[in-house]
């Protein structure tokens, strides 16, 4: 009997970039894959994260990001498949034939097209 995949979406909080959870990864042209997991790292300690698992995506959560970190990194994604999560806080959207009133957004937050 074939063997089932299992997804499974994990957080890591307080990403401090490379080496501060103790995954490894690989990639090749199969993919981008977890080569290792360090012991008694925080990756490790939650017990989900298996050596050899396969990375398909990465959430990157903006409420701790300042304004031009996002844009950073929004530039920088290219030609990928990126999906965004929208929330709504109050629908400040124009009405139809209104245009966006330059009020809604704060004076120095800086423009992203994407």
């Amino acid at each position: 009997m074939e063997k089932e995949e299992e997804t499974r979406e994990i957080l890591l909080p307080n990403w401090q970039g490379s080496g501060s959870h103790g995954i490894t990864i690989d990639q090749t042209d199969a993919g981008v894959f977890v080569k290792q997991v360090q012991q008694n790292s925080p990756a490790a300690r939650m017990g989900v994260v298996r050596e050899g698992d396969q990375i398909v995506s990465a959430t990157v959560y903006f409420d701790n990001l300042q304004s031009g970190e996002v844009t950073q990194l929004l530039n920088s994604m290219g030609h990928h498949t990126v999906g965004l999560r929208l929330q709504r806080k109050g629908d400040k959207s124009p009405l139809p034939g209104q245009t966006w009133a330059h009020d809604v957004f704060a004076p120095s937050s800086p423009e992203v097209v994407l």
